[in-house]
């Protein structure tokens, strides 16, 4: 069906520096099999309706053309990267999170229909439609000698 994917066999799902006892104990009870929770700061949503895989991601802040989606080798590949060029010399900054920001999450699906994806963004929700391939069974009749 799909499933997370891992990169260089590493387990890429949390990032260990936003790790506390509190979020450990949160991971434990909310994690789901597919889609273990993550501290990429963007919220997913997976689901099939009818013949299609819907992914909705939340990407606030982001622009359409900063977003990448690939699809090679059953993996959706949703990248996007956000840089602000800003330069006020009135302002002095003593914390500053939102200058540069970035996504990236990979989920495999089988069975995808990849010539007829779509994807749409509104509103700061990107969503992708991944068509689930027909699949017609042809018996064959094997003769036996």
């Amino acid at each position: 069906m799909l499933g997370e994917c891992q990169k260089g066999g590493k387990d890429m799902r949390y990032n260990v520096a936003k790790r506390t006892p509190t979020t450990l104990l949160d991971d434990f009870f909310n994690d789901d099999f597919y889609f273990p929770r993550t501290n990429y700061g963007s919220q997913i949503d997976v689901y099939q309706q009818n013949n299609k895989y819907v992914v909705e991601i939340d990407l606030p802040g982001f622009k359409r053309e900063e977003i990448d989606i690939q699809f090679n080798n059953d993996v959706l590949t949703i990248k996007a990267d956000h840089k602000e060029e800003e330069v006020n010399e009135n302002k002095k900054y003593y914390y500053r999170s939102r200058k540069v920001s970035s996504f990236m999450r990979q989920i495999r699906f089988n069975g995808i229909d990849s010539g007829l994806i779509q994807a749409g963004f509104n509103e700061g929700v990107l969503k992708v439609e991944l068509p689930i391939k027909e699949v017609n069974e042809v018996v064959n009749r094997i003769e036996i000698k």
